[in-house]
């Protein structure tokens, strides 16, 4: 039993670093991400026993988020802050440049910035980019990338 309370305070600090870092960063969570982020707390706050079952769900839960949320950390886009700062070098783009499909795969657009075309995206084939300089709807900024 002690195990799994130890097991638990550490999925308690997960979460309370991820809050931290909405908090901190401004970040806007949709309905979905908010549901999850609400559901890992509940989870590890209940006086229950913290099963193997509930961390899985935890586990998830906070999985959910990270997905669902840009800006979090260079670890959700899945590289590190170092190798962030190189495409962003190489790439010569200034901030607000770079935005993510409704999926959260990171992509750039040149020249001023504002969205003027559609297009896919190469990893999810979502929707990405906009017309008349303005992001669709379902295109978020990428501020982790700026």
């Amino acid at each position: 039993e002690f195990g799994r309370e130890v097991t638990r305070l550490n999925f308690l600090l997960k979460l309370r670093i991820l809050q931290g870092q909405i908090r901190k960063k401004s970040i806007h969570l949709n309905d979905l991400a908010k549901a999850n982020l609400d559901s890992a707390e509940r989870r590890l706050t209940e006086l229950a026993p913290f099963t193997e079952n509930r961390e899985e769900l935890v586990k998830q839960a906070l999985e959910k988020v990270k997905k669902l949320t840009s800006g979090l950390t260079g670890a959700v886009i899945g590289i590190s802050d170092e190798e962030r700062v190189q495409v962003v070098k190489a790439m010569g783009l200034d901030q607000g440049h770079w935005f993510t499909c409704p999926n959260g795969h990171v992509y750039a657009i040149g020249d001023c910035g504002g969205a003027m075309e559609e297009s896919t995206c190469p990893e999810c084939h979502a929707r990405i980019g906009g017309g008349s300089h303005t992001l669709r709807s379902d295109n978020r900024l990428a501020r982790e990338m700026d």
